[in-house]
């Protein structure tokens, strides 16, 4: 019951009472960041595959069946890339446990997890189709179902970084196919490839196609007030790896795990740890394997490695962020550690598979200068673990003194205060972030001993080299699932008859019930909250119970971000009136209650008080003036000064506008994910704003059947301009990507199954038509 499936169960609510109450998906978002697109909490259902059926049905034993899908996976691969049974045993332990699976799995990043279990199927897949004589159509069947299951997992950032791997394995081929005369037959093959490639985007299209649509307007689309394309610079690389935190690759407490963390980052869930005898296999594996694909593997391992590092690299991944297509769209950079860590499992397991082919041909003086070296690798990283550690975080010394300094009312450079931080750090602090990473190293120690002694062992004939094999595949389980369950144990376990929703009401608290009770309007529309004392906008929980202008989201839109960083907190009472009413913001959920003209306390709870804003907005009314801005920069600037929402928008046209009084009436007739429907009467022509925010894909909107222009109002919101009389203004939400999506899906599904079936066909007719001479050639 992770973290991130609990808060994606909360901000999914209103999508889960619409899909009950009207039998259809849901669109739009009522409940989160005050509005927003649906497929970025919750996409629609898809057509039935292995996922969604199979899976589905063994959820109940999660992870399980998915770790046998990563497992067999990995096992098949290390096989087609010539690997005896036993080193791909020890191949897939490295990509199924290492350290970085069970902690995404901890923290709910389903999604990811469920991304990277096809990775290796992608590579089977590829290998039987271009490097083995198993029929084309069967081979690029089971390449287009792995990546048609890998693209429904949906997590772009995973296929995003795997591609660099991958296509530097088809560039690999490509040269290699150029060189050798042979572009022909490999031609052939990417053809394969693509339609492979083509079919898995048909089934997986209303994904990808709501992203690209969406991706203009989110967080990751860039900033109209910076100009930018991307991420902010600092926000993407957050999280960036430092360059002595790699040692937690082989000693994984070196920087104090996540309980004494001690490294360049905010805080970590858990390193990247990849196993002791991993390390020993890759050193020799580097240095004496001559298997061709050593390097293509390798590379891309070196290379994310770096880009893992982030702003602690910055010549290089500045470079990328500002140029490279793409990457300036995704955040988080030790995430790239991921696809490290795969890609060194290869170059280990060739350096297993070389060592053993040694010592079965009797070469004791070549496998011996292998254990010297990995050896003296090792024994480099137990003297840094043991001398080289200094166990104090970035700027630590210096937050430290500035805060004993402030709650001491003494300066800084107080002799006093460095004594006391000093004291703090070497008593408190440094004790337990330098035992674990001791006993890490004593724990990295041990386990290079022991792989370097099974090998003596074996190239000296007293143990043969499968049961060597397999006490190498016992050490590494253990090793890793050591380390795994500090940070996934039996404790995060949960009865399989819990639901997400249980863990959320659990939670439930007074102020919610109180909350919950009052938000509706009795007008088929509710008020929102802003629930301050809940983290507001890193936090979905409060959308569970009532509709929230926060909520839980790395790609929410990116104008309201704006809005938030902004606008939402600016004025001279800290707290911008203006915003919260054209919101719909009723109700503040603070620590304490505040005085700013407007709020009352109507609630006091056991964990916080409720203000009332006597001055909310409805859903929708008319504005008096609308004052054109150049620009949306410029209207934003405006809203950020604390204005009457009321009698006053901003938006981006040609001349202001005044609106003579008139009598003018506004009523909500239908209020869902799908349908605003607005009934409207007016005696004079007016501007009318509706607090929902603005967004134009998707929507199609009629003023009485006719097709009206949406005006994007007060940065976020959506005006109309409403000429005299009675009118109804209607508003539907039909994206295109939905109903055409789900004919092209339906079509790649009939092209993938059938493929399979053609492929068995010839299979079958293969094998009735194959001699005993055939078998013998075999």
């Amino acid at each position: 019951m992770g973290h991130d499936v609990v808060q994606w169960r909360a901000g999914a609510e209103s999508l889960i009472e619409h899909q009950e109450e009207y039998g259809e998906v849901a669109h739009w978002a009522t409940n989160m960041f005050s509005g927003m697109p649906a497929t970025t909490i919750s996409h629609p259902p898809q057509i039935s595959n292995l996922d969604n059926a199979l899976l589905k049905f063994l959820e109940f034993i999660f992870p399980a069946a998915e770790m046998w899908i990563l497992l067999g996976g990995a096992y098949l691969m290390f096989l087609l890339l010539g690997a005896r049974p036993l080193s791909a045993v020890f191949g897939a332990i490295i990509i199924g446990f290492s350290t970085y699976i069970p902690i995404i799995i901890g923290a709910g990043h389903n999604a990811k997890f469920l991304a990277y279990i096809y990775i290796p199927w992608l590579y089977n897949g590829y290998f039987l189709l271009t490097r083995s004589k198993l029929n084309p159509w069967l081979a690029t069947f089971l390449f287009a179902w792995a990546l048609t299951l890998h693209l429904r997992a949906y997590h772009p950032q995973v296929t995003y970084f795997f591609l660099f791997p991958l296509l530097t394995l088809f560039f690999y081929d490509l040269t290699k196919a150029v060189k050798s005369g042979e572009l022909k037959p490999f031609a052939i093959k990417t053809g394969w490839l693509i339609g492979a490639a083509v079919i898995a985007t048909l089934i997986s299209i209303q994904l990808y196609w709501s992203t690209l649509e969406y991706s203009a307007y989110s967080m990751r689309g860039g900033s109209e007030l910076s100009g930018s394309s991307g991420l902010a610079r600092d926000y993407a690389f957050a999280w960036s790896q430092g360059w002595g935190e790699l040692l937690t690759l082989i000693i994984p407490g070196a920087y104090g795990g996540s309980e004494f963390y001690w490294g360049p980052k905010s805080f970590t869930s858990g390193p990247h740890y990849f196993g002791a005898l991993t390390l020993l296999f890759l050193v020799i594996g580097i240095w004496k394997s001559s298997h061709k694909l050593k390097w293509v593997f390798l590379g891309p391992g070196l290379a994310t490695l770096l880009f893992s590092l982030g702003e602690n690299f910055g010549s290089l991944n500045n470079l990328m962020f500002a140029y490279f297509p793409l990457f300036d769209k995704f955040r988080v950079p030790e995430m790239w550690l991921m696809i490290s860590v795969f890609c060194f499992s290869v170059p280990a397991v060739f350096g297993l598979e070389w060592i053993l082919d040694r010592i079965m041909n009797g070469k004791p003086k070549e496998w011996k200068k292998s254990l010297y070296a990995a050896g003296g690798v090792g024994l480099i990283f137990i003297l840094i673990g043991f001398q080289f550690l200094s166990f104090e975080k970035p700027g630590e010394r210096q937050q430290l003194a500035e805060q004993i300094a402030s709650q001491n009312e003494v300066p800084v450079d107080d002799p006093r205060v460095s004594q006391s931080v000093n004291r703090y750090l070497q008593d408190d602090v440094i004790p337990g972030r330098r035992e674990l990473a001791r006993g890490d190293t004593l724990r990295f120690g041990f386990f290079l001993v022991a792989g370097l002694g099974i090998l003596f062992a074996m190239g000296v004939k007293k143990l043969s080299l499968s049961a060597g094999s397999m006490l190498f595949c016992i050490l590494l389980a253990y090793d890793f699932i050591r380390v795994d369950q500090r940070y996934l144990s039996e404790n995060s376990l949960v009865d399989q008859n819990l639901e997400r929703a249980d863990v959320i009401q659990r939670g439930e608290r007074d102020i919610d019930r109180y909350l919950k009770e009052r938000v509706s309007t009795g007008e088929g529309w509710s008020y929102r909250v802003l629930p301050m004392i809940d983290n507001p906008f890193n936090n979905a929980s409060p959308a569970y119970f009532y509709p929230s202008a926060g909520g839980y989201s790395g790609a929410k839109l990116g104008y309201y971000q704006d809005l938030i960083d902004e606008a939402f907190f600016s004025g001279p009472y800290g707290i911008n009136k203006g915003v919260l009413n054209m919101l719909n913001i009723r109700y503040v959920a603070a620590q304490g209650q505040f005085n700013i003209p407007g709020f009352e306390a109507v609630h006091q709870g056991q964990n916080g008080v409720v203000m009332e804003n006597q001055d909310v907005l409805p859903k929708a009314w008319f504005v008096e003036r609308v004052v054109s801005a150049e620009n949306q920069s410029e209207v934003l600037n405006n809203i950020s000064e604390d204005f009457d929402a009321a009698s006053m928008a901003y938006a981006v046209l040609p001349e202001s506008k005044e609106y003579e009084p008139a009598e003018r009436t506004v009523s909500v007739d239908e209020y869902n994910a799908n349908q605003i429907s607005l009934q409207i009467n007016s005696e004079a022509d007016g501007f009318l704003v509706l607090g929902e925010i603005w967004y134009p894909e998707g929507w199609n909107i009629t003023l009485n059947g006719e097709p009206v222009e949406m005006v994007r109002t007060n940065y976020v919101l959506r005006g109309f301009e409403i000429p005299a009389g009675d009118h109804t203004l209607e508003m539907v939400m039909e994206p295109v990507w939905y109903t055409a999506g789900n004919w092209l899906a339906g079509i790649g599904t009939l092209l993938l199954f059938s493929m399979l079936v053609i492929g068995g066909v010839q299979y079958k007719r293969e094998e009735t038509l194959k001699t005993p001479e055939d078998d013998d050639r075999l």
